[in-house]
């Protein structure tokens, strides 16, 4: 059996946590120059172990009562906890003895039985661990239900007192899953090839593999060619109810479309296939490239536009728009599937300040968006704060300070306990 990198894993946990740096970015820079299967390897083992981090802080502290690890033996301990439990792939005897022996190089003897000991215990109890049921009581705000959860306990009281226990738990329970990969097809009716098998979403042009196929995505069959692009269901599913609505209620007739918020492209992409004219920009310097190379693969047509130029201090007349989408900065509290290290990365006290960025581009985008026109506001959040409150306040708002009262269309809240869901999202469409 191939050894992998365990300690190089430590080492990405610990820029995650320690030095508050998003997954993406560091497997980024620590993969440049490896195998394609130790890639896979430790994007699978680092990208699990934050996901279900905060059951196995539990687990590990329960078998380790006398003594809690911490540090690189906390860490180390934690990434094969999740192979015990989580996984099914490399057996138990390997996992045990690769990580001791690792252990027992960087620390020691005695860390090294003292792992042995845990890790054999967590392996004798893995399958209770794996099925752990949800740890009914009166108080559904405790830290064991946190754990459960795998979330830090402020993320789950918010969430538990926002949206109610059911919908918390289901959000957590489907959270802990891998994420499906999610395409969104160019033509409804062709059929792409470069995939062994797909099965449609509830949107059309929506499919995800059945299957995983070998070689990275950007090399698959049309994706260059932009016969297709990759984009949660979610996201997806928020465009076509979007576009429908405002055709069910404008008609046929050509439509344009300002997306506010665009890197890194799907929105403008799909709001392009449904038939709108669209103009796209972005505020972060930093997501341009990727924002201008989504455009040029895969719908050239969409213009692009500089930020000040759009958001100038008095728009002018060919700055308004049918439609004005600002998918807002966010806690990104909705996404914790498919980005497993923002539960640990955010911080509660973080949301006040998005929230007031999201108040104050709402209300800009509101006078970019042409006499009868829309505005579709969202967030890939789940907390109210973010989602309900903002577009709430700004009604109320503007209706006191120039009458003119905007007619609230529809609401959608999206999540990957929903049936046939992803993302979690929280939208709205709005109506001038």
């Amino acid at each position: 059996m191939m050894k992998y990198p365990r300690s190089l894993a430590v080492r990405v946990l610990t820029q995650v946590l320690s030095e508050h740096r998003p997954l993406d970015e560091v497997l980024a820079v620590e993969t440049k120059v490896l195998d394609p299967e130790v890639v896979a390897w430790l994007y699978e083992i680092t990208a699990g172990t934050l996901r279900w981090k905060g059951r196995l802080d539990w687990v590990l502290d329960s078998v380790a009562a006398r003594k809690k690890p911490s540090g690189w033996l906390r860490k180390i301990l934690l990434l094969s906890a999740y192979q015990l439990i989580v996984q099914d792939r490399a057996p138990v005897a390997f996992v045990v003895s690769e990580t001791v022996d690792e252990v027992k190089k960087m620390e020691g003897e005695a860390p090294s039985k003292f792992a042995n000991a845990c890790l054999r215990k967590i392996a004798s109890q893995a399958q209770e661990w794996r099925t752990w049921t949800y740890p009914e009581s009166k108080d559904p705000m405790t830290p064991q239900s946190a754990a459960w959860a795998s979330l830090p306990s402020w993320f789950w009281n918010k969430l538990v007192h926002q949206r109610g226990l059911e919908w918390a738990k289901g959000f957590a329970g489907a959270s802990l899953e891998r994420p499906q990969l999610w395409i969104r097809a160019r033509d409804l009716q062709q059929k792409l090839e470069g995939f062994d098998s797909l099965v449609p979403g509830v949107v059309p042009g929506s499919w995800t593999p059945s299957q995983a196929s070998g070689g990275g995505i950007s090399e698959r069959t049309g994706f260059a060619e932009g016969q297709w692009i990759v984009q949660d269901v979610s996201s997806q599913f928020l465009i076509a109810q979007v576009s429908g609505k405002i055709r069910e209620l404008r008609g046929e007739g050509p439509l344009t479309a300002l997306d506010l918020c665009a890197a890194p492209g799907g929105k403008s992409v799909g709001l392009s296939w449904s038939g709108f004219r669209v103009s796209a920009t972005d505020i972060r310097p930093d997501r341009l490239p990727l924002l201008q190379e989504t455009i040029a693969r895969a719908a050239p047509e969409i213009e692009y536009l500089p930020w000040d130029q759009v958001m100038g201090s008095s728009p002018s007349p060919k700055h308004h728009w049918d439609l004005v989408w600002v998918d807002a900065p966010c806690s990104g509290s909705g996404i914790v599937r498919r980005h497993p290290d923002v539960r640990w990365l955010r911080q509660e006290k973080e949301i006040a300040v998005l929230v007031q960025q999201q108040k104050k581009l709402i209300r800009e985008a509101w006078d970019r968006v042409a006499p009868g026109g829309f505005l579709a506001y969202s967030v890939c959040s789940i907390f109210s704060d973010e989602g309900e409150r903002v577009a709430a306040d700004f009604v109320k708002d503007l209706t006191s300070h120039s009458q003119e009262k905007p007619t609230l269309v529809q609401e959608w809240l999206l999540g990957p306990h929903l049936s046939s869901q992803g993302d979690g999202f929280w939208g709205a469409l709005l109506r001038k």
